[in-house]
């Protein structure tokens, strides 16, 4: 009988310490600035065309800081922001958490009355946006708490130094503009605590909605801190100051914000943000250079479809797929494109919830496994459990990861309820439930089959993994990218409905349908792994449907929810249909 995996940590090639890590007691600002202190020259930031060293960083926080205090911020107030991934947003998040307030980052791309919800959640009384007018911003305090505006123009984003910039504003002003900040700062002259600990909350980001309205996730100091501190030890990686990693993900994500920015400025690297891409700038961005891509499967093809045969992408040693699954040809297809490019580049799939600060597994530094999306942190406990019984299961079981550690999330703001579903204890330990469904290794990679919610349970009681017809599908020669979801069905209760993209070239005609459906029934050999595997025939999807490209949400994660929808109304208008023929 195996010893049971919450027992000893997996691998046992690991230190004391590296098992058994310390996690400072401090905040993310005093982190960064006393890390900083061996590096201050050396870029922190480059947006645009924006440079910004670790000291201008943080000198701009502090001066930041000061103009929150004048504006009447205290500690545990919760500074709502919506803009792109601009330095500011960063500096923003520096200085809240210097005086121990909190900072949620609300999408950019959010309608006004999405907004006004949040600002009257979080009841905030400063709200900072991107390049809004006063219509907007008098909409915005006639219909909440917001007593001050601050509003970072166009024209202001490759601004710094802020307390050189001087303007006529003071704190009695409803509307303010960034280069007011300096002005704000010169008022506020009493003494800032700034001694703030590790169970100081420090954000308030939220998960990628894909199965319902996003959750709004309470994070502390010490979340963030020991979320970096356990990847850097599970990889041993080491820290070059001045390595460059390209931020391309949403700050309203901890994936973007905290495993992207912040864990990057941790280890003196400078973040290289991307407030948007498009297949117009995707070419600009890698001109910077980036030696990390902090990225998804969309950002991959995106790269590829949009680089040209003459591009130097050399500086690219690694890239991390973190919003959804790269597949292994994916990953051999990305290898092979990058070193056309004279890179000699690692892709590599990770994994996380909002709730673990973006990462509950990592295979940087590690030894690539693309089947696998990396070892689960060493630090934390992890166990795998029947998601119905929630018992624990041996190596190679597949069920539900769970974990224990101090990179949990603190809990959904307001939601007692529904932050107690996601716990439970075990053996005196208190466990999250990831919902990532999944097969652990005895030396601790996760193979990851799908997410709990996205299974259906058949009335003959099968039950079918999405996740895992996705991958093979994806196998299929004419395959670009596949997603597979739930169709409500009379007898079966659900059946399933595969929407595929085709590769270049390849036209979406009934021969190329009936051709994947012969293949579904087929063995499929998987060159990477060099296993074969065969769908079960109630596996099989009832009906494909060919599109350009798979929806995806804000998060840039596919839009399950969408497509869930689609295959639904598909069949109700065939219930509807067959009452009427009966006639």
């Amino acid at each position: 009988m195996k010893e049971k995996i919450g027992s000893e940590p997996i691998n046992n090639s690991y230190s004391f310490l590296e098992k058994h890590p310390i996690i400072p007691n401090l905040s993310i600002y005093n982190a960064i600035s006393l890390l900083s202190r061996f590096y201050r020259n050396v870029e922190a930031i480059d947006c645009l065309d924006l440079t910004v060293s670790y000291d201008e960083m943080i000198n701009d926080s502090i001066t930041m800081s000061k103009a929150l205090k004048e504006l009447g911020i205290k500690k545990g107030d919760i500074i709502s922001v919506s803009m792109p991934n601009y330095y500011q947003g960063v500096i923003t998040f520096l200085a809240a958490n210097r005086i121990g307030a909190i900072t949620t980052f609300i999408n950019s791309m959010s309608s006004i009355e999405e907004v006004l919800g949040y600002l009257n959640e979080f009841e905030s009384t400063l709200f900072i946006n991107y390049d809004k007018d006063e219509e907007y911003n008098k909409k915005i305090t006639a219909g909440s708490r917001v007593k001050n505006i601050l509003t970072l123009k166009h024209d202001e984003i490759n601004t710094k130094n802020y307390r050189n910039i001087i303007t006529n504003a003071n704190g009695y002003n409803n509307f303010l503009t960034f280069s007011d900040i300096g002005k704000i700062s010169s008022y506020y002259k009493k003494p800032i605590y700034t001694l703030y600990s590790g169970k100081n909350d420090a954000q308030i980001l939220f998960t990628s909605g894909s199965t319902g309205n996003p959750k709004s996730v309470v994070l502390t100091n010490e979340n963030i801190l020991a979320s970096g501190i356990y990847m850097k030890n599970t990889g041993r990686i080491k820290i070059i100051p001045g390595e460059k990693c390209l931020v391309c993900v949403p700050f309203s994500y901890p994936y973007g914000l905290d495993t992207s920015t912040v864990m990057s400025l941790l280890c003196g690297r400078t973040g290289i943000l991307a407030p948007s891409l498009t297949k117009d700038n995707i070419r600009y961005y890698l001109s910077k250079n980036p030696n990390y891509i902090f990225g998804s499967p969309a950002l991959l093809e995106l790269i590829k479809r949009n680089s040209l045969p003459k591009d130097d992408l050399s500086s690219v040693h690694t890239f991390i797929s973190g919003g959804d699954f790269l597949t292994p040809t994916q990953n051999a297809e990305g290898v092979e494109f990058f070193k056309n490019h004279n890179a000699n580049t690692t892709i590599c799939n990770g994994s996380g919830n909002a709730e673990t600060c973006g990462a509950n597994t990592n295979a940087v530094g590690l030894k690539i496994r693309p089947e696998t999306v990396g070892r689960v942190l060493v630090g934390p406990k992890s166990i795998i459990v029947d998601p119905n019984t929630m018992e624990e299961l041996d190596y190679g079981k597949e069920g539900m990861l769970c974990q224990s550690g101090k990179h949990v999330f603190k809990c959904y703001y307001n939601n007692e309820e529904k932050t107690k579903e996601t716990r439970f204890k075990y053996k005196g330990r208190e466990y999250y439930k990831t919902g990532n469904m999944g097969i652990l290794d005895e030396n601790g990679y996760f193979t990851l089959t799908g997410r709990s919610s996205r299974y259906y349970i058949r009335s003959d009681l099968n039950k079918v993994y999405l996740g895992h017809i996705q991958n093979v599908i994806s196998l299929i020669d004419v395959v670009e990218a596949c997603c597979v979801v739930p169709k409500p069905d009379k007898d079966l209760l659900f059946t399933n409905k595969a929407y595929i993209v085709l590769k270049d070239g390849i036209m979406p005609t009934k021969e190329i349908s009936d051709y994947i459906m012969n293949e579904c029934y087929k063995p499929i050999y998987n060159s990477v792994t060099g296993e074969t595997i065969q769908l079960k025939p109630f596996e099989v999807p009832e009906s494909i449907e060919f599109l350009d490209k798979l929806p995806l949400t804000k998060a840039d994660k596919v839009n399950y929810a969408l497509l869930e929808e689609m295959a639904k109304e598909e069949a109700e208008h065939k219930t509807k249909k067959r009452k009427l023929n009966s006639f």
